[in-house]
């Protein structure tokens, strides 16, 4: 069985009145919020066991059958954080993934091909997204080496002439994949200065700890994916996506 984690606690100040009374994952596109979506494609696909790690305006998220998670201190940290509150969760087969993420069900299709023990979504048409007017947010780019991600980072001047793809936001873990993971966090989560690209654990991203996966010698596989997704930061983002996904 498969479970999906899905990290949703931040505020969305980027998408201005839009996130002014709801979480982002909540906004809505065309009728479904971002997280709905989700929710419907996972259960569509037999993956009912389903965690959300919430934070700001947390009374909000009214899904059935679903578990919280509270982080009550999302506006003071980041990913991992709500990470590390999800990680007794993190058992067997499982996805993590943001919760502003919209898919279709080709992607997802693809990434549950993967049987490797940690695999990542990886786009490697990533030049052709626009990233303007992100306030000057460069994408999660991952260096791809014989088939396996060697590093990872959100810092432009890292990219280098490797093949390169944007992450997305996704994870897929197997059982020993989902063991690997919870032993990093459990080691790095007292680390206490600078965590990678972020100024301390509490406030790193999912980058980050992938990153830590790496350098601690284990092994990182792309998922090369082909189709329809998008991240939704900003309100251009939100327009955008609303004539992507109907």
């Amino acid at each position: 069985m498969m479970k999906a984690i899905i990290l949703a606690a931040g505020s969305g100040t980027r998408l201005g009145h839009y996130t002014k009374e709801i979480p982002k994952a909540l906004v809505d596109i065309n009728g479904k919020s971002i997280i709905e979506r989700q929710i419907e494609l996972f259960k569509k696909n037999g993956i009912t066991e389903i965690f959300v790690v919430r934070g700001y305006k947390k009374e909000k998220f009214c899904l059935e059958g679903i578990t919280f998670i509270d982080n009550e201190d999302f506006a003071n940290t980041n990913q991992l954080a709500s990470l590390v509150l999800a990680q007794n969760r993190i058992s067997g087969n499982a996805l993590i993934l943001y919760g502003d993420l919209l898919f279709e069900q080709s992607i997802l299709d693809q990434i549950l091909m993967s049987n490797s023990d940690i695999s990542v979504t990886i786009d490697l048409k990533w030049k052709e997204h626009c990233y303007e007017n992100r306030n000057n947010q460069f994408p999660a780019m991952a260096e791809i080496e014989n088939d396996k991600v060697v590093h990872i980072s959100e810092n432009k001047s890292l990219i280098r002439k490797k093949l390169c793809g944007e992450f997305f936001g996704i994870i897929k873990l197997s059982s020993e994949g989902s063991k690997i993971l919870t032993d990093i966090i459990e080691k790095a989560k007292h680390n206490k200065g600078k965590f990678h690209d972020s100024d301390s654990f509490v406030m790193g991203k999912i980058p980050d700890i992938i990153e830590e996966i790496i350098e601690l010698g284990f092994v990182v596989k792309p998922i090369f994916v082909n189709g329809k997704w998008f991240e939704v930061d900003t309100i251009l983002d939100l327009e955008k996506a609303k004539t992507m996904f109907q």
